[in-house]
This record gives C-alpha cells, sequence and structure tokens, in this order.
C-alpha cells in the first residue's frame, strides 16, 4: 500500500473520529441534558451540607470544547458556620466538564473544573472553626451517579481571602489566570500548578508583612489524602523579579506539621526588604544594590492553637554596594552576615537576631558595627559602632524625616549592652552597660519643623552607662551661642522610648542669648512669625548654672547674667539669678509652671538696685498707656517686689491674674511736664508744676483685680509738698486723692471750696482735691468727702489687708514648687 493511500486513510479516520466527538457532543447537549442537570444536581446535594444559591444551569457542547460542559451561573456557596449565610464562594460562573462519549454511555465523571469571576472567603474563629467545612462524609454504600476525576482546574479572576481570627492573620490574593494539571493514582495526586497571582495584603498580629506584590507561581506537589500529606517539590515563586526556590512538606492528618525551605535565588536587597512588615520596610523600600545577596529560610514544626513551628533565616550581602536611586550617596564594600531564630515563630519571646561583621565604607568613610538581639517582647540587646560619618553623606544616603540637611563629621566609637527595660527604672538602669565616645566636628543641623539652625556644634560626648557626658560642647542656635560642660542623664531611655524624661545638668556659659529669636522660633506657626510660643517639655528635666554675658527679650537687655535655673515637670524654678540692666542690678528668684494646658503661671520676688526709672518705663513700653510715660519720669528706683500672673502660651497676661507688692524708694526723682500736675497748678497757688524734683520717695504699693492701689505718700518737692493716694485700674480709670498746703486763696472760689480745705496739725491750710476719669479724660475736683470720711486712713487698711494676704499666699505657694535637691533626677518608676 502506497504513503498515500495510508495518509488518505488516517485522515478519514480522524474525520470520522472528530465527527463522533462532535455528534456525541450535540447528541449530549440534546439528549442527555436534563439528564446530566439532574444526576449532578441530586449527587451535589449528597455531598454538601451548606446551602448553595445558583442563578441558572445551563449545557454547551461549545464553551469547552470537545468536552461536555454543566455550567452554573451567579453561584453563591453559603459558608459552614451555624446561623450565617454569609458567602463562602460567589462566583460568576463554574464550568464542569464531562467527556461526551463516556455521558453518552452513562459515565457521568468530572474531568475539569473552570472557575471565573469568583471571590472565595476562608476563615478560622477565634474557637479554631473553620467556615469551609461545606462536605458531608461519602457513603461509599450508595452508587455514586457523578464522580470525580479532575485532570485540570482553571481559576481565571479569582479573589481568595483568608481570614484567622485565632492567630490574627488577614491574606487576600488575587489571580487573573492560574491553571493546575492533576495525575491521580489511588488516593495520590501529582499537582502542576502555574500562574500569575498578585498579593493585595498580607497582615499578621496588625502588621502588615506584604502588600501589592506581584507574583508568578510555579508548583510541582504530590498529595496523598489516605495520609493528608503534601510534598512540595521543586517549586519557584517569582517576587519581584527575584526567583525562590520552594521545597518541603506538609501533614496534617493528626498533627499538623511543616516542613519548608525556601531559598533565594538572584535577589536583591530591594526583594527582602519588601518582605518584611510594612511599617519596618517602608522607608527604605527605594533603596537599591549590587552584588551578592543571598537568603534562605527554614520553618520546621508544629502548627496548632498552642504551638507553632520554629523559623531560621539565614541573609547578607557580601561586598555589596548599596545606593538609593535619587541621590548619588552610596555605601561601597558592604558585608553582613545576619541570622534570625526563633524556636516558635508565633512567639518573638523565643527570636533572636545577629548581624555580624557588618562594614562598609559611606563616600570613603568606613564604619565597622555588630548587633544581638534577644527576645523581642523585652528585648536584650548588645551592639557596637566604630568610624567616621560624615553628616552630609548619610543623610543624603538616608533621608531622616526631620532634618532637612546637615554637615559636619561625627567620629564614634561605642558600646551598648543590656536588656532595654531596665531603662525604664531607676533602680535598674544602672545594668546597662554603655561606653565610648562621639567626637563632634562642626556640626550643622537644619531640622524641619524649627526655624533655627543648630550650627558648628563640637565637643566630645562620653557614654557613662545610662548618661552622656558633655565636654566643652559648644554651638549656635540662630543667633544665640552656648557653651555646656556637664551631663545629660537617662540619654538612652529618652532616645529609644516615648515618653521617657532627659536630664540636663550642666554649667551653661554664652556672650549672647536672642530671647526673642528662641520664642518666635518655638511657636512653629508659619502664618504668624510674630507670635511668641513659650513650652517646657514634660520630658525635661535640667539644671543649669549659668553665665551668660548679654541677652535680649523686646526692649530689654540685661547683662551679667547669672545664677541657677531647674527645670522638672514643666515647671522653671530659679533660687537666685543676678543680672544688670537699665542702668543699675537686679536679683530676682521665682518659678514658672507651664504645666497646665496653654497656661504659663509665674511667682516672683525680685530687688531692684539704682535702676533707672525712666529706663523701666521705656523698657516695658510704658506698660501699654500713654498717661504716664518715659518721658515724664527721672530718678534711680530701689524697689522689693512680689507678684504673680497667668499668661497664655504666646506670653499674653491675663491681666486679671495679677497681683504684686511693690516697696519702693526713689531717689533724685523729677516729675517732669506731666499734665495732672500742670492742672493743679491754679488750685495751689503756684506758677509751675512742670518741673517737680524731689529727693527721695517712698511707698508700698499694691495691684490686684486689674487694679493698682497706691497708699498715701508724700511729694517733698523743690516747690511744694503734696500728699497723694488713690487707684489706677488697668481700664485707666483713674480715682487721686491730693492734698497739698494752700499758701494763698486768691485762686479758689472759698464758697466753691468750702469743705475742702482745713488745718493740719502745723497750722497750715490745706487743700483736699481729687482727680477722677479716664487718663484720656480726667477731672480735678475739691475733694470733700475725704475731709468728712478720712478715705485716706480707709484705703490704707484695705491695701494692708490685701497686702498680707498675698503674703500670706506666696508663701504656702512657695512650699508647694520648692524641690528636693537629692531627688531632682529621679524618674518616675
Amino acid at each position: 500500500m502506497s504513503i498515500k493511500r495510508i495518509l488518505r486513510k488516517t485522515f478519514l479516520y480522524l474525520l470520522l473520529a472528530a465527527s463522533v466527538v462532535v455528534i456525541s457532543s450535540v447528541l449530549v447537549t440534546f439528549l442527555y441534558r436534563d439528564q446530566l442537570i439532574d444526576h449532578f444536581i441530586r449527587e451535589f446535594n449528597k455531598n454538601i451540607n451548606t446551602p448553595v444559591h445558583v442563578g441558572k444551569i445551563n449545557v454547551s457542547s461549545l464553551s469547552n470544547f470537545p468536552q461536555i460542559s454543566l455550567t452554573f451561573h451567579d453561584v453563591n456557596v453559603e459558608e459552614s458556620y451555624t446561623d450565617s449565610s454569609y458567602p463562602l464562594l460567589a462566583a460568576e460562573k463554574i464550568d464542569f466538564t464531562f467527556n461526551p462519549i463516556a455521558v453518552f454511555r452513562g459515565n457521568y465523571t468530572i474531568e475539569e473544573i473552570h472557575l471565573t469571576n469568583a471571590k472565595c472567603h476562608l476563615k478560622m474563629n477565634k474557637q479554631g472553626e473553620i467556615n469551609y467545612d461545606i462536605f458531608k462524609q461519602p457513603d461509599t454504600t450508595q452508587h455514586q451517579a457523578v464522580k470525580l476525576d479532575l485532570s485540570k482546574v482553571r481559576l481565571k479572576d479569582v479573589t481568595f481571602t483568608y481570614t484567622n481570627e485565632l492567630k490574627d492573620v488577614i491574606l487576600e490574593v488575587f489571580t487573573k489566570s492560574t491553571s493546575a494539571n492533576l495525575s491521580a493514582l489511588g488516593s495520590t495526586y501529582d499537582v502542576e500548578t502555574s500562574g500569575d497571582a498578585f498579593l493585595h495584603y498580607l497582615m499578621v498580629n496588625k502588621s502588615m508583612w506584604a502588600e501589592n506584590k506581584d507574583l508568578f507561581v510555579n508548583s510541582k506537589l504530590n498529595y496523598n489524602d489516605d495520609e493528608k500529606y503534601l510534598t512540595i517539590n521543586s517549586s519557584t515563586v517569582k517576587v519581584s523579579g527575584s526567583d525562590f526556590g520552594v521545597f518541603g512538606s506538609y501533614i496534617f492528618k493528626d498533627k499538623q506539621l511543616v516542613d519548608l525551605a525556601v531559598e533565594g535565588k538572584d535577589t536583591d536587597i530591594q526583594t527582602l526588604l519588601s518582605l518584611l512588615p510594612k511599617g519596618s520596610s517602608e522607608r527604605f523600600s527605594k533603596y537599591r544594590s549590587k552584588g551578592n545577596v543571598y537568603f534562605d529560610l527554614v520553618m520546621k514544626g508544629e502548627i496548632s492553637d498552642k504551638k507553632s513551628p520554629a523559623l531560621e533565616v539565614n541573609f547578607g550581602l557580601v561586598d555589596s554596594r548599596l545606593y538609593h536611586p535619587d541621590t548619588d550617596a552610596q555605601i561601597t564594600h558592604a558585608d553582613l552576615k545576619g541570622t534570625f531564630y526563633a524556636a516558635e515563630m508565633a512567639k518573638l519571646n523565643t527570636a533572636t537576631l545577629q548581624l555580624e561583621n557588618i562594614s562598609g565604607e559611606l563616600e570613603g568613610n568606613s564604619f565597622k558595627s555588630n548587633l544581638y538581639l534577644k527576645n523581642f517582647d523585652e528585648p536584650y540587646v548588645k551592639c557596637d559602632f566604630s568610624g567616621r560619618i560624615d553628616i552630609n553623606s548619610l543623610f543624603k544616603f538616608y533621608k531622616a524625616e526631620n532634618i532637612r540637611s546637615g554637615k559636619g563629621v561625627l567620629d564614634a566609637n561605642i558600646n551598648f549592652e543590656g536588656q532595654l527595660k531596665d531603662l525604664k527604672k531607676k533602680e535598674t538602669a544602672q545594668k546597662i552597660k554603655t561606653s565610648g565616645e562621639i567626637n563632634l566636628e562642626h556640626l550643622y543641623l537644619a531640622l524641619r519643623d524649627f526655624p533655627l539652625p543648630l550650627e558648628d556644634l563640637q565637643g566630645n560626648l562620653l557614654f557613662n552607662n545610662n548618661d552622656l557626658a558633655l565636654s566643652d560642647v559648644s554651638g549656635s542656635l540662630g543667633n544665640s551661642d552656648f557653651l555646656l560642660n556637664g551631663f545629660f542623664k537617662n540619654i538612652i531611655a529618652y532616645l529609644l522610648f516615648d515618653n521617657e524624661p532627659v536630664g540636663i545638668e550642666s554649667d551653661l556659659k554664652s556672650d549672647f542669648i536672642d530671647l526673642d529669636q528662641l520664642l518666635l522660633a518655638n511657636s512653629g506657626d508659619k502664618k504668624d512669625d510674630s507670635q511668641y510660643s513659650f513650652k517646657i517639655s514634660p520630658r525635661l528635666v535640667l539644671k543649669f548654672d549659668c553665665d551668660i554675658k548679654s541677652l535680649k527679650f523686646r526692649r530689654f537687655k540685661p547683662t551679667a547674667i547669672r545664677g541657677d535655673l531647674k527645670v522638672k515637670n514643666q515647671v522653671a524654678v530659679s533660687d537666685q539669678i543676678t543680672l544688670n540692666a537699665m542702668g543699675g542690678s537686679i536679683a530676682l528668684s521665682g518659678m514658672v509652671d507651664a504645666s497646665r494646658n496653654k497656661l504659663v503661671r509665674v511667682n516672683t520676688s525680685f530687688t531692684l538696685h539704682d535702676i533707672n526709672v525712666d529706663s523701666i518705663f521705656y523698657v516695658f513700653e510704658n506698660f501699654n498707656q500713654d498717661f504716664l510715660e518715659d518721658r515724664h519720669l527721672k530718678g534711680k528706683i530701689f524697689a522689693s517686689v512680689d507678684a504673680e500672673m497667668t499668661f497664655n502660651d504666646n506670653l499674653s497676661l491675663y491681666s486679671e491674674t495679677l497681683t504684686s507688692n511693690i516697696s519702693t524708694t526713689i531717689k533724685g526723682g523729677e516729675l517732669n511736664n506731666f499734665e495732672p500736675m500742670q492742672k493743679l497748678a491754679r488750685y495751689l497757688d503756684e506758677d509751675k508744676l512742670d518741673h517737680l524734683q524731689f529727693s527721695e520717695l517712698k511707698n508700698d504699693i499694691h495691684i490686684e483685680n486689674r487694679t493698682i492701689y497706691l497708699p498715701e505718700m508724700e511729694v517733698s518737692s523743690n516747690i511744694t509738698d503734696i500728699k497723694i493716694t488713690g487707684t489706677h485700674t488697668f481700664d485707666q480709670n483713674i480715682n487721686y486723692k491730693v492734698v497739698a498746703p494752700l499758701r494763698s486763696q486768691r485762686k479758689i472760689d472759698k464758697d466753691e471750696a468750702f469743705g475742702a480745705i482745713e488745718e493740719d496739725d502745723s497750722g497750715r491750710t490745706m487743700l483736699f482735691l481729687k482727680i477722677i476719669g479716664t487718663t484720656s479724660d480726667y477731672r480735678v475736683m475739691y475733694d470733700k468727702e475725704s475731709v468728712k470720711k478720712k478715705v485716706v486712713s480707709d484705703l490704707k487698711k484695705e491695701v494692708k489687708e490685701l497686702k498680707d494676704a498675698f503674703k500670706n499666699k506666696g508663701r504656702d505657694e512657695q512650699k508647694t514648687i520648692e524641690l528636693e535637691e537629692d531627688d531632682y533626677f529621679d524618674w518616675d518608676n
């Protein structure tokens, strides 16, 4: 027989076979449609123990030709939890395929399943119950009309979510297209899977471990259904361009036992970082690497509600280069050997992390380091670092969130060892072993949330366990400069933990402090850069001995400022500060309490010695009034002042809170061109009262309830002797009483003045006047009431009572703010 006849005959056989398949498929579709649906539903109901809702069912010979397809549309399979109708599976359609010839012969065996546009929700609740226990135990004694002999499963546009409330795990994966080929020998199945996947997220214990990852999976699996034993052979998972080889086993017959190994192939630093929790890796996600980066993982042990498998991860770098694609800074010759091990991966108190022989060069400056961490719940840490770091290079390589820019050099050699929780208690803090030093060489730091740069920072920092010694640490902050010698106490805990205090005990020297600039910078208000902001951190404990050559605050420019300053619990206290200002000297003590929300409470005592009166009015901007100004006054003031007051955090005074006792003496005084005195001239038969000179003036003044109380004082001037008393409110309402000798009655109307004239003990005729109204609209009048009622004596008594009450209150307040010297740096446990 010729080849031509053989080919022709073969073609006819193939055409005949194809015709048989097509005819069988079409005949089955029309003749056996109802029978196929009836058998399938009956068997389906025998094996499924949760409600299944289907929109419609049809049989087709074309959708998966040459096989017959039984298609369920709009499928909703309820989960197996009692009294729950939440869907376990919701699918647009599910195709079950059959061999048409086998169906024609009465053999209803499912060979393939195609799942399209579906969402599958798998759950385990806190009691360990699953929601996918939907299959009944098969009854082997009954005949099965429909059988399962799968050779392929295909998924298209399917989303899987898995929620494990017992282990606090949430997972969501989407696949555009995945197929699995199956072959069976008895109860043993070989499965080959290939397809893409998109990992939306994997969250463990509220931490995001992975998010938005493109994956491609090729797996070869062997599954024994009798033994519930899964073997993973030569499988690979591609993540972010790197391949990971996966192999191992999973047994779940009596116990859940896992033995899994993962080995990285062609990995880089970005891939390894992407596997870490999102919070840990996010800031490093853009970094790249060149060189040898290795990674392998072994997970082995039991999975149950009480146990979890052991986990060991080995990773590292060998002569690699690390860089950020947006900058030109890079670490070269990077080496690292790392090991993570947990006896039970769900119990971080069993975990250890060891990073050995970390080394590299950051733009030519080399460094070395080691780190050992044990028990992630209560970490024990041992680490060391030595190297020279250029700050500009560091911030180019790693963008610090709170720092705009920096330059200068850190030369460091430090060691740390101890359990971190010991830092939180005074009695255990000394167990921490910290040693080494850092040399600062012309550092410059510009912060994002603070407008003033820290410039030319120099000096030596020496670690002593939990404290840091400062040796000749100098620099400038804006216009202000400083030189510190002392200690930072509790510095390690302050840097590592939120809400831990830091103590500074130091000598502070400065040539100049620009307090205006510092308070404006502290406001942090970019919209209003003219508003002060006063704050004391609740974490700051401070004890300074100050020596400041000069300071500027508005018009106040003191020099030779020396004294002590202590801060704790947002309260600043000084026993004594001395300074020179306004032509004389001032000594003060007191308390500033900023512990109340947006309130600054001040309690102070101070003395003024030989101060120019006009300078006081000028410096304090005439106390926001234009009635009595610096241009009216001359002389030297000696005073003792006790005061308390409250400001808002912008240093605006709540005037109603100001209370003060002022004992004052003015020597060599002058009152010039003061309008009320000029108006008095016509009553007192004096030609001029526009230039009064007096050798000494004494009085005890009290301020309370927005009112200045002025007890009677005698002004013996070059022209006349005048007694003055009265009140002056902060709203500029005045009520002054004036008593002066009347040398001649030619300028007054005797009838009008009747009752306002009286002789004193020496026989002099005295005229009683009053000045009432406001500072902008006042009148000088005869004061007949004071003659009759002795108003001056009444006011004197009232002022004395107010002063005595304030003094007693001040003593009580002082007791509440005293700080014990020996316990000043004791931290609350």
